[in-house]
């Protein structure tokens, strides 16, 4: 969960949303429940953090039921899918993504169901309006009439329900140069050590860029400092010509809870009439009486729609995204995801959500401590250049203990080599010991014999008993001398 030893004294009050979402899982996991219920378990997650409760949980032992607005999320840990709309819930097997698939088949075949039933009861009203006046077809007709009224009319399928509907549009095009920011470095001035350093990014027209990293990395230092909030302590950050700034903030501080929804809205264009202001709301799913709703009674989801509503009459042409989808439901990321894909003008922001950042983004930067590195391409193009990178640096890795092994290979081999030869040496050091000691005692034997007077007295005896004792003798001397070098050696 990313804690370190430092973390363990720091009150809960400090923690970053993130890291309160990562204790409490911790707390969770811990407990090993044979049912666990997660709401919305991967707001404020890092993506790796993402990955790895995905991977915890496909591998879990115990029942899970979760509610989550995360698509990849979904589509990475849940077999089932129930689906709750209009006080009713419908059962799907699969993953998020197949239970999209069978909806809009389902979708299909129930419609073309109701209109061949309304096709079917076409005829039989025609049938019936033609022949209930006539005598010779009366019968008929009524019996038809009463196979009509006995039928269980289908209704018509209902589509999605209402979602939100806008776009984002400019009043100035920018230049083609948006955004230049080199060296960037930046801490905190309690702090010692640098939040990042040596951070470039170079953003043009139209470009959308996804801005990743753990949390802490410092991604929304980053979007501060191009909005101008925090001040970096080195590098230089240039805005292009006729570049206008429109920010999504993830935590909503730019609305007053003390105001209305109606009045969040037109106090900032106190010029659009009323009329135009709730048409707007509406879109956002703001009807009726809904606009005079206190903004400090609103829910997650509709604060977020709320601050996209404001973002939207800005009509910016530099859109900065911090966390854009939390606490919005599918459909609204949907509709979100649509309007930004038709915005003309560029796009920076900071998401978790892969899924959106799949939809959105034509080139993902990836924060690091020490700069950004950018990867042209969606974030699915992003994890597989990841794991490339990841493959190669195994396979250097693998070579190098290959390498080392071989050389350990082969150390053991000359060892096991000289362990062999020094313990033949060993036995043969023992086995000359042995011969000598038995040579030594023929030869006492053999000159204990030549002072017996039976011996000596026998000349060609006494001969051939001095050459066999002087033979003996020059053996045991070769011996000795190998065995004084073999000493030697080993």
């Amino acid at each position: 969960m990313h804690f370190h030893d430092k973390d363990y004294e720091t009150p809960i009050s400090d923690l970053s949303g993130g890291q309160k979402t990562r204790l409490a899982l911790g707390k969770l996991l811990l407990k090993k429940p044979q049912l666990l219920i997660l709401d919305e378990p991967t707001n404020h997650l890092d993506i790796d953090t993402l990955s790895w409760l995905e991977g915890y949980l496909v591998s879990y032992p115990g029942a899970i039921v979760i509610v989550s607005h995360d698509r990849y999320f979904l589509d990475k840990t849940v077999s089932i899918v129930y689906e709750i709309s209009r006080h009713k819930t419908k059962k799907y097997h699969g993953s998020y993504s197949k239970f999209l698939e069978q909806k809009a088949i389902d979708y299909d075949k129930e419609l073309k169901e109701f209109e061949k039933q309304q096709t079917e009861i076409k005829k039989m009203e025609d049938f019936i309006q033609r022949n209930i006046v006539r005598a010779s077809t009366t019968k008929r007709a009524q019996s038809r009439r009463k196979q009509l009224e006995k039928m269980e009319k289908m209704d018509r399928p209902l589509g999605d329900e209402a979602s939100a509907s806008f776009s984002f549009q400019v009043t100035t095009r920018s230049g083609n140069d948006v955004l230049k920011a080199d060296g960037l470095s930046f801490r905190y001035p309690e702090e010692e050590k640098y939040l990042f350093t040596n951070v470039k990014l170079h953003v043009n027209r139209g470009e959308r860029v996804a801005l990743v990293g753990p949390n802490g990395i410092g991604k929304t230092t980053l979007l501060k400092i191009i909005l101008g909030k925090y001040k970096q302590e080195n590098g230089t950050i240039q805005l292009g010509t006729n570049v206008q700034i429109g920010y999504y903030d993830q935590e909503q501080a730019n609305l007053s809870s003390s105001k209305t929804v109606l009045m969040e809205l037109w106090d900032d264009y106190p010029t659009v009439n009323e009329k135009d202001i709730r048409t707007v709301l509406g879109n956002f799913l703001f009807s009726g009486d809904d606009v005079l709703k206190m903004v400090s009674s609103l829910s997650g989801g509709e604060k977020a729609r709320l601050a996209l509503a404001k973002l939207m009459m800005q009509k910016a042409n530099l859109l900065i995204f911090d966390e854009p989808t939390n606490h919005l439901d599918i459909d609204s990321k949907e509709v979100l995801e649509a309007a930004l894909n038709d915005f003309p003008g560029t796009i920076i922001f900071v998401s978790h959500d892969r899924y959106f950042i799949n939809k959105i983004t034509d080139q993902v930067a990836e924060m690091h401590p020490d700069g950004i590195t950018t990867y042209l391409g969606d974030y699915d193009y992003y994890i597989e250049k990841k794991e490339e990178q990841a493959e190669l640096e195994r396979l250097q890795q693998t070579e190098e203990t290959v390498n080392t092994t071989d050389q350990r290979k082969r150390t053991f081999k000359e060892d096991k080599q000289l362990q062999s030869e020094r313990r033949k040496m060993q036995r043969r050091i023992n086995e000359l010991e042995e011969l000598i000691e038995n040579q030594e005692l023929e030869i006492e034997k053999l000159e204990e014999k030549m002072t017996q007077p039976e011996v000596y007295q026998d000349h060609e005896k006494a001969l051939e008993l001095t050459q066999q004792t002087s033979e003996l003798k020059q053996q045991v001397d070769n011996w000795m001398e190998e065995w004084t070098a073999l000493q030697e050696e080993i």
